[in-house]
């Protein structure tokens, strides 16, 4: 065996081993939406229908939000295995991970970008959790390798395995959804010579089935209810835009007219402030953000859960190999096509999260479409030293191996202190401690969290054939509860602690010690207790009245 490839099996060995140990407990456990997909995944493999009744769902209808596929049918996959309930959602996002890691090996047949993303933060966190990017990912790979497979030796199917793999890319995540007409607009641009060399007709039939690919997730969206999501969080759909508008021409003419009235807006006002202008504004200030230094090198994304608070989602060394990558680059003649596409990759990848507007933070799991060129940057930045000194490689890499033992150390050891909370831990728990008083109606205190998904997956609850949860999960208000209730058993929502008499003799209640724990709160005793595993984490209680 190649000194290359006994040295490409243990990156691989290693990327394996830090995307899959501990991948249940670290983070430290299954978030709400990671929760969702797996009882989408159960009820499909029950049913073959989403969980309100869709045969074979192209957008799977949950909880107030429609869901690409792609990861869902992965989990139910995983399912069929009879593998650990946590374990079946996330097992598929780190096996996309370890083999987006292989796929860059075939895209650039260089060590130096497999080992890079090996270790990078940002693709460790989302290899380990159970959200749809890292299947985006991949396929977004596979369709480069193919194309450069394509463009090698001219045969057609390695065009059809192009437009498959891109074109199923949205039907992980909806970021996709236009980042494949930028990669498509690009493919065309860059390598336009030697498409017109192999004749445009011999494109129609490709360009058909990629179409026919899209087309019913296109449908779907665009006809069905998988498009509201996005008409929500739109820049296009700002909310009291005109309201602002109004009240930034009432200054200008405040200013400019003190105490008159019955003034009209003058012309720089309707120039300098309308519903325009405030879109291109929030666009503007999302794509600068999503360059920032905080968000790429220092504390990552605000929400704990996308990474990190107190870690970049690359590393500070990163930023040096980066300005050396692109200055190869740009002072390289002739360039390589695929450098121009990974440049071009880069400029667009935030165009997608800039269209929104429903976090006030950098979104790292919206942005992740940066990851690729970084890496590939990172690489021509460390191949530019390479170039200078071949020695010199040698210590790059231990100062790359140093920021990751740096980094997992955090992650391993604070991370799941700081985070616990926000992953809902002890959750879980709770409800499988229900699961000891079968005969007992429960309660289901949503002071915290709501416990619907929880409970769903993890107690779990099964639906006939032809069946929806619709049909069970009713909403409900009287003196002692608002909320939702399963069966006229399993009661979700806001309790009204000094007024139980609505509810069934034989109740138990599960809340959050911090609900119980509040002056005043009525002496009932607890039953049991969920302790707390991390500082940063909610006890539970299970008590009755």
């Amino acid at each position: 065996m190649k000194r290359k490839h006994v040295f490409l099996t243990l990156i691989l060995l290693f990327t394996a081993f830090i995307r899959l140990y501990k991948i249940t407990t670290l983070p430290p456990a299954l978030f709400y939406d990671e929760i969702d997909a797996g009882y989408q995944a159960m009820i499909f493999n029950q049913n073959q229908t989403d969980y309100y009744g869709t045969k074979f769902p192209f957008h799977f209808h949950s909880f107030g939000d429609f869901r690409t596929p792609l990861q869902i049918y992965s989990v139910a996959l995983f399912q069929k295995l009879n593998l650990d309930p946590d374990l079946a959602v996330r097992l598929p996002s780190a096996i996309y991970g370890i083999l987006s890691v292989f796929v860059l090996y075939l895209i650039t047949q260089s060590l130096v970008p497999v080992f890079l993303l090996a270790i990078s933060p940002w693709a460790i966190h989302y290899s380990r959790i159970g959200f749809e990017v890292s299947g985006m990912l991949l396929f977004i790979f596979l369709g480069i390798y193919f194309w450069q497979k394509f463009l090698q030796n001219k045969k057609t199917k390695n065009l059809y395995l192009t437009a498959f793999f891109f074109c199923l890319s949205p039907y992980f995540y909806s970021t996709a959804k236009l980042f494949i007409i930028i990669i498509a607009l690009l493919l065309a641009l860059i390598w336009q010579k030697s498409i017109l060399k192999f004749g445009l007709k011999k494109l129609i039939l490709p360009l058909l089935f990629a179409i026919l690919l899209l087309s019913p997730l296109a449908l779907d969206t665009i006809k069905g209810n998988a498009g509201y999501r996005f008409s929500y969080i739109s820049i296009f759909t700002m909310p009291h835009r005109e309201q602002i508008v109004d009240t930034l021409r009432y200054q200008d003419a405040s200013t400019d007219h003190q105490n008159q009235i019955g003034l009209s807006t003058s012309l720089s006002s309707r120039l300098f402030h309308n519903k325009y202008q405030l879109v291109v504004q929030r666009f503007i200030s999302n794509y600068v953000s999503s360059f920032s230094s905080d968000f790429l090198f220092l504390k990552g994304d605000n929400n704990v859960r996308h990474g990190f608070g107190n870690h970049g989602l690359l590393y500070l060394l990163d930023f040096v190999f980066i300005l050396m990558g692109l200055f190869s680059y740009f002072s390289t003649k002739p360039k390589r096509k695929l450098s121009t596409l990974f440049f071009w990759l880069l400029v667009f990848s935030p165009i997608p999260y800039a269209l929104t507007r429903d976090s006030d933070f950098t979104h790292a799991t919206r942005l992740i479409l940066m990851l690729p060129s970084i890496i590939y940057f990172s690489y021509l930045g460390v191949k530019f030293i390479q170039s200078k000194s071949p020695l010199a490689v040698i210590p790059v890499f231990i100062l790359y191996f140093l920021s990751f033992l740096n980094f997992w150390h955090y992650y391993y050891y604070h991370y799941p202190q700081e985070s616990a909370r926000a992953w809902n831990t002890g959750m879980k728990e709770a409800v499988l401690a229900t699961n000891d008083y079968p005969k007992n109606a429960f309660i289901f205190s949503d002071d915290y969290i709501s416990f619907v998904s929880f409970f769903l997956y993890y107690h779990p609850y099964q639906l006939n054939p032809g069946d929806s949860l619709e049909n069970h999960l009713k909403p409900i208000s009287n003196d002692s509860f608002s909320g939702q209730v399963i069966d006229d058993k399993y009661y979700f929502g806001h309790v009204n602690w000094r007024d139980l008499s609505d509810f069934p003799p034989n109740s138990l209640y599960v809340l959050p010690a911090s609900e119980y724990n509040v002056p005043n709160f009525p002496t009932y005793p607890i039953v049991k207790e969920i302790n707390k595993k991390y500082e940063n984490q909610e006890s539970f209680y299970l008590i009755e009245k």
